[in-house]
């Protein structure tokens, strides 16, 4: 008696849980680096970041604007993206995030791209 209602929580969980392993691939860059992104060769070329440094006042929030090449087999793309818009996507290809700026510090950037799934 027990066994049907196992089996079908069972059913019902499965799925969900299969549902709940799908998650986005993420790749970090810096400058001048490429890597692979599916099936992308992805390459950052620059970066333009205007974003508020953590430890400032700022009257503006500022972005981060990344340029980069985008490789699928004999395809090449060149796109701009912004970290700041958070649903579009260029080529399946978004900013999800990016190292923090400190004032006064001169690190290198470094920008995770996502490929949204």
């Amino acid at each position: 008696m027990t066994t049907l209602p196992l089996t079908l929580l069972r059913r019902a969980l499965l799925p969900l849980a299969l549902l709940g392993s799908a998650h986005a691939a993420t790749l970090d860059l810096k400058v001048g680096q490429s890597g692979h992104l599916g099936d992308a060769t992805v390459t950052l070329l620059r970066t333009q970041d205007s974003r508020c440094p953590m430890n400032a006042r700022c009257i503006q929030a500022g972005d981060l604007i990344a340029s980069v090449l985008v490789r699928e087999g004999s395809r090449v793309r060149l796109l701009r993206l912004k970290l700041s818009d958070t649903t579009a996507q260029s080529a399946g290809l978004h900013i999800s995030g990016a190292t923090a700026n400190m004032a006064g510090q001169h690190r290198p950037l470094t920008v995770t791209f996502s490929d949204g799934r």
